[in-house]
């Protein structure tokens, strides 16, 4: 069997892949109708090395995704058109603990829907996962999360259908597509943009911080609710109001980093220790990426981006355990003024790993 090098797609990346894909003829496109209907015997030409994803864009009249079958040398060898209203523009997010799948959330347009995908890096093929124990639409806002259990929080609380916004203060929930519970956030405590992280029957989230009307920085911190006591407390470290974003959880720990770079570390009792691992390195302006800055090659190590604006882009792996440790790359390809983007593992081909540095791909 021959294997396909998939190159998922969200609509910030269509420029990248325009750029690397060409073709000297025009192809005729087949149809597909539904995401999930493509698949592999769809592919005709032995040259199909390949496959690129351009999920439909409201903002440029594509109202179809496009896939592109290219050939080692970037040319277009076919073309398919899949038309299907309920697929757009996405984020992918995979975990170690099941490699072979892509979590798949959508973006990019004014709507509430209880329904996520994945997609198999064995089959190469879409699923759709359709949540239908919420009473009312409330929207995957962000799916990416670490542990058994699938967990995301909602564009609206799972109580009200609504943000409940009051003054400047709203809320939205926390859900568990697993165990099918929910969690509505306290006014003003709403998670921002990183991973949910199940550990210990808990889930930690990165509190969206906010300026009050004194023009001082709160709300800083995670939360960590108990499902099944329906509660949360909260912790900061004691930061002075630092950004906080959990990292990524196991078994044994769970890892919050500061947005110094500091890196805390639970066990399973829910005691906590500061560890360094970037203390080696010059001060960085940036130490966590939202969404493009980690990728994970086992259980236990992490391809990982830092970055700062004297000495550029640091990328090594963070290996994590009860004290973390981050070892820079030294390779010629690893360009320091370049901007770069980690995007998933593909362990089933050769252990590709795929990343885009602007204005192009490199795997």
């Amino acid at each position: 069997m021959k294997w396909y090098r998939l190159l998922l797609i969200s609509g910030l990346l269509l420029i990248v892949i325009i750029a690397v894909a060409k073709t000297k003829v025009q192809l005729e496109r087949v149809q597909v109708e539904g995401i999930e209907q493509f698949h592999l015997d769809l592919l005709t030409n032995e040259e199909s090395d390949y496959l690129l994803f351009y999920p439909a864009d409201i903002r440029v009249n594509q109202d179809a995704t496009i896939v592109k079958a290219i050939n080692e040398n970037g040319e277009i060898v076919e073309e398919f058109e899949i038309v299907d209203d309920k697929f757009r523009r996405m984020f992918i997010h995979q975990k170690p603990t099941d490699m072979d799948t892509l979590y798949v959330s959508l973006f990019g347009e004014a709507t509430s829907d209880n329904y996520y995908y994945t997609f198999d890096l064995q089959r190469l093929s879409f699923e759709k996962v359709e949540l239908d124990y919420f009473s009312s639409n409330v929207g995957v806002q962000n799916l990416e999360h670490y542990g058994e259990e699938v967990l995301f929080d909602t564009a609206v609380s799972h109580k009200t259908s609504e943000q409940n916004i009051d003054s400047d203060t709203f809320s939205v929930s926390l859900s568990n597509a697993t165990t099918e519970q929910s969690f509505e956030t306290e006014p003003d405590f709403v998670p921002k943009s990183a991973p949910l992280l199940g550990f210990q029957e808990r889930i930690i989230y990165g509190l969206s911080g906010r300026f009050n009307q004194e023009g001082h920085y709160e709300n800083a911190g995670i939360g960590i609710v108990d499902m099944a006591k329906e509660n949360v407390t909260y912790e900061d470290f004691q930061l002075g109001g630092q950004d906080l974003y959990p990292l990524y959880a196991d078994d044994d720990y769970a890892y919050i980093l500061s947005e110094e770079g500091t890196l805390f570390v639970y066990d399973r009792e829910f005691r906590y220790h500061a560890t360094y691992p970037f203390h080696h390195l010059p001060h960085q302006d940036m130490y966590y990426f939202e969404g493009e800055g980690t990728v994970f090659l086992e259980e236990n190590k992490a391809l990982y981006l830092v970055q700062s604006e004297e000495d550029g882009v640091t990328l090594g792996l963070l290996t994590f355990g009860e004290n973390p440790t981050f070892q820079a790359l030294e390779k010629d390809y690893i360009q320091k003024d370049a901007i770069y983007e980690i995007l998933y593992y593909d362990h089933v081909v050769n252990g590709f790993i795929y990343a885009r540095k602007e204005p192009t791909l490199i795997c």
